[in-house]
């Protein structure tokens, strides 16, 4: 539910947060994912503006000699965010077999973690898709020891430090969006992994680049970041491969090329990047978090856009389609 239907009550805005992570954390995994699954059916069949606004933004990964597969990877997109808020509201009590074999797989063909943990400076970065579990499997799984995460707050001190309070338990700390440019400067510089998320524009600055079609402004943060420190950019994708299993694909490492000017540095990384992001979000549209316009910013906001902090955290690679 959009956090702007409670913006004229924030104690009781306060409240809803603390009940859904009290809830998450007292029902066993399994009960929470049936109730998400129930809420999300019910949040799709509700939001008539949002399942518009959906349609368009996966009518860019589906054929469109298939409306009946798009009709179904709009309600799946539903029920997957509620599942997604099922565990990323108790990233901190998640069960020890979340995190182990055949319920998570991992795909590096890179070789990106053949040494655990991996030492930073270095940028991951990820799509919106799970991106908040995707901090709990790199902190578990002893990919990363830590990272500062770049997090678009709540508007509201208290729920933010709720949400910091579950980042903190998974290995993590955010860096607010107004705070984050000279954060994850002085995050890098000090040879810490830094997180973010690519696949959205929140500051009206980024560079358009072709996605899927038409042109999307992405944001320049990555890049510029890899330029000025010379970290790399490691893309990460976690992908939902049945109800209650995960795929994490480790992404080719993006290079700066110190050769080139520093402005075309900044566009070629962010195309490279965007071919990346391109093929998590076609491997698994569904799971893509979309309710908002993604190529018209600003128009069809959907009633359920923001309904929790979100934060830029690790990334994915080359991305095979999963189950939506």
């Amino acid at each position: 539910m959009s956090r702007d239907l409670f913006a004229d009550r924030p104690r009781l805005r306060l409240l809803l947060y603390q009940a859904k992570v009290r809830l998450a954390h007292v029902c066993p995994l399994w009960l929470g994912r049936t109730i998400a699954y129930a809420v999300g059916t019910l949040l799709w069949a509700c939001d008539a503006r949002g399942r518009v606004t959906v349609r368009r933004n996966l009518a860019h990964f589906l054929p469109a000699r298939c409306p009946e597969a798009l009709a179904r990877a709009v309600r799946r997109s539903y029920i997957n965010f509620g599942w997604y808020l099922a565990e990323s509201f108790r990233l901190s009590s998640l069960p020890a077999n979340f995190f182990r074999a055949p319920r998570l797989t991992v795909v590096d063909p890179w070789g990106v973690f053949a040494n655990r943990p991996l030492h930073g400076p270095a940028i991951l970065v990820t799509v919106h898709c799970h991106w908040e579990v995707l901090a709990a499997v790199t902190h578990r799984l002893g990919l990363i020891t830590g990272a500062e995460v770049v997090a678009l707050g709540s508007g509201d001190p208290r729920i933010d430090a709720l949400f910091e309070r579950q980042r903190n338990a998974v290995g993590t700390r955010s860096l607010l969006l107004d705070r984050a440019p000279l954060g994850s400067l002085r995050a890098l510089k000090e040879g810490k992994i830094l997180g973010l998320l690519g696949d959205r524009d929140y500051t009206g600055n980024g560079l358009a680049v072709p996605f899927a079609g038409e042109p999307m402004a992405l944001p320049l943060g990555p890049a510029a970041l890899a330029i000025q420190t010379h970290s790399p950019i490691i893309p990460l994708f976690l992908a939902r491969s049945g109800p209650t299993r995960f795929t994490l694909i480790v992404g080719q490492p993006i290079h700066a090329d110190p050769d080139l000017p520093k402005n075309q540095q900044a566009e070629l990384l962010t195309r490279r990047l965007a071919r990346t992001m391109l093929r998590f979000i076609a491997a698994a549209p569904a799971q893509w978090v979309a309710f908002h316009d993604a190529w018209r910013p600003g128009r069809g906001q959907s009633w359920l856009q923001n309904p929790a902090p979100r934060a830029a955290e690790p990334a994915v690679g080359e991305a095979r389609r999963t189950d939506g």
